[in-house]
């Protein structure tokens, strides 16, 4: 599909840099031609006489209007200064809170994969406590696994509060993907641990 032709209305309006820049190029343009003119005029005669001094009158006026036309043009270079300034503030103030919010999320990643890391040492215990209570017959080994078994309840229940210390904290800095995953994983040991609990009437002791 061919796109519509721009109107004059969408031409883009020229900024006050280009337009003083633009200005100053003409006006030196016509004074140059004026200048040419009057180096090449005769002067012979009367008539030729009174052509120069109107040129030369026309010179006068166009130098000081010339002043002011560079005067707009270097008023024009100032205010992109400034807004080149105010911009170059503006990234700085970013870039420096970029650096802020990256090192906040490497700590917040770092903590979820050590959370990662307990939760996975946890399971591994889960599944040797599995292991062992199938193998245990005897009141005292029941009893000794009691023992096991509240240590992994205290684990369970000391990681699944560092999820939760987790989720919070990036939730706080507004790194919400991470805070999902810290909730659901604290969830996750909640949810396993009120399963475990269920086998404590199992044990002696």
């Amino acid at each position: 599909m061919v796109p519509p032709l721009m109107s004059k209305r969408d031409k883009p309006q020229e900024s006050t840099l280009v337009t003083a820049a633009r200005s100053l190029d003409e006006g030196l343009e016509r004074f140059e031609a004026l200048a040419q003119q009057l180096q090449e005029s005769p002067l012979q005669a009367e008539k030729h006489l009174e052509k120069a001094s109107a040129i030369l009158k026309a010179l006068a006026d166009m130098d000081e209007e010339l002043r002011g036309r560079v005067a707009g043009l270097v008023g024009a270079i100032s205010q992109v200064r400034d807004r080149q300034q105010t911009q170059a503030e503006a990234v700085q103030a970013r870039a420096m809170e970029l650096q802020q919010r990256t090192e906040i999320f490497k700590d917040l990643l770092v903590r979820y994969g050590s959370l990662g890391q307990s939760a996975g040492e946890l399971n591994v215990r889960m599944q040797e406590f599995a292991a062992q209570r199938q193998q245990a017959k005897t009141p005292e080994e029941n009893a000794a696994l009691a023992t096991s078994f509240q240590s992994l309840q205290d684990r369970m229940g000391e990681v699944a509060d560092e999820a939760q210390s987790l989720s919070q904290a990036a939730e706080e800095k507004d790194f919400n993907d991470i805070a999902r995953q810290a909730e659901s994983l604290r969830q996750q040991l909640m949810s396993a641990r009120n399963k475990l609990s269920l086998l404590q009437k199992s044990f002696g002791g």
